[in-house]
């Protein structure tokens, strides 16, 4: 597959420029991470270099490669070289320890060949010589993550390197923050929701209309998320409710519509079995009193 060499994007195999940048079509397909032209690609776009540098970064389980080593010499070749993200000096830190070294305690670098050559330390001057060493940290792929970090590397045109892993797990990290925020916030509004539901039916419908909007947009595969399988059940069965008893039929069918059209009725992973009984026997009763002829 031809893809954009500016974008990253898919382009057709006799397109001549991208429908989306307007970039002109590379003559022959392009590698997803190092955009270079390459005659042939495996199945996931990426020339050979790049998959075989992108190999080695990948473990098949946590802990099954070190996360730290000492730093004798630059890194030789191999996933020794590739997976190194950052170096870190260390000190002896008791009292033989020279002005020089301790002044260079914790200093990190992502400098690699600069890092091998800190320790021993040059400029010590410990009557028994530097006892410093320095640290490589290293960093890898779980192989679950795989075609995720691709994905997150293609798309902001990084190449399949240890720093790219780095910021990888960071932007992981940012997502499930976001997505723990935002599932925090919705089980709140469905508690206020509840809440006002007989006094205050308008309120309640908006704040379960909120709730249900921050749960299907809190990541790009919502029901991937144990706490959105949870509660949208519960929400879009409250809602349709509430909808129900004040007399708006057609919104509350919607409604139980909109959560059968995510599966939600089917699932067993999702919600309580009460809830989704409880939206598919509301549906039946309402489909029958919209059937209902209006008596004159």
């Amino acid at each position: 597959m031809r893809r954009c060499q500016n974008c990253g994007l898919s382009i057709g195999d006799t397109a001549t420029f991208c429908a989306t940048c307007g970039e002109p079509a590379p003559a022959v397909a392009a590698c997803r991470l190092c955009r270079e032209a390459a005659p042939e690609l495996g199945p996931d776009d990426l020339c050979t270099a790049c998959r075989e540098r992108l190999a080695l970064l990948v473990v098949e389980a946590p802990g099954e490669r070190p996360a730290v080593s000492l730093a004798g010499r630059v890194p030789g070749t191999g996933a020794a070289q590739v997976t190194v993200a950052n170096a870190i000096y260390s000190a002896a830190g008791d009292e033989t320890t020279c002005p020089e070294c301790a002044a260079m305690d914790g200093r990190e670098t992502t400098d690699i060949e600069t890092a091998a050559g800190w320790a021993p330390n040059a400029r010590c001057s410990a009557p028994g010589g530097c006892r410093c060493a320095v640290f490589f940290e290293h960093e890898w792929l779980a192989a679950v993550d795989r075609d995720a970090f691709v994905e997150f590397a293609a798309g902001q045109r990084l190449p399949a390197s240890a720093a790219t892993v780095v910021a990888f797990h960071a932007e992981q990290l940012r997502r499930r923050e976001q997505i723990d925020r935002q599932t925090a916030e919705a089980a709140e509004l469905l508690g206020l929701a509840h809440a006002c539901e007989k006094d205050e039916p308008p309120e309640a419908v908006a704040l379960y209309e909120r709730a249900i909007g921050l749960l299907l947009s809190c990541s790009g595969a919502p029901l991937d998320e144990q706490a959105v399988r949870r509660e949208l059940p519960r929400a879009f069965n409250r809602l349709s409710l509430v909808l129900k008893n004040a007399g708006r039929d057609g919104e509350a069918l919607e409604a139980i519509d909109r959560a059968a059209g995510l599966g939600l009725l089917e699932r067993a992973d999702c919600g309580r079995k009460a809830d989704r009984d409880a939206l598919r026997k509301r549906a039946d009763r309402l489909r029958e009193r919209v059937a209902e002829p209006v008596s004159a």
